[in-house]
């Protein structure tokens, strides 16, 4: 089943590290990320400059495919002039 979790930080590389420690510890219980949305905002509080970093992240259950590679002809040769 698909999930969510959100993260907000006032600081980029509190949201980097937040996200990646999230994705590392899902990765060990054979789940995976699907997807993350990422936004900022900035408000102004009594002057002073208020920055609002967040991320969505959709993970869901490992899903695992064989692997079938496609297999190409060369059908003709370019020569290069």
């Amino acid at each position: 089943m698909l999930k969510i979790k959100v993260f907000d930080c006032e600081d980029e590389r509190n949201l980097t590290d937040e996200l990646n420690n999230f994705i590392e510890n899902i990765s060990k219980i054979d789940k995976e990320v699907i997807d993350i949305k990422y936004s900022t905002s900035i408000a102004i509080e009594d002057e002073e400059l208020i920055y609002c970093y967040s991320a969505l992240v959709m993970y869901d259950d490992k899903i695992v495919k064989e692997y079938n590679p496609k297999r190409y002809e060369l059908l003709e040769k370019v020569e290069e002039e």
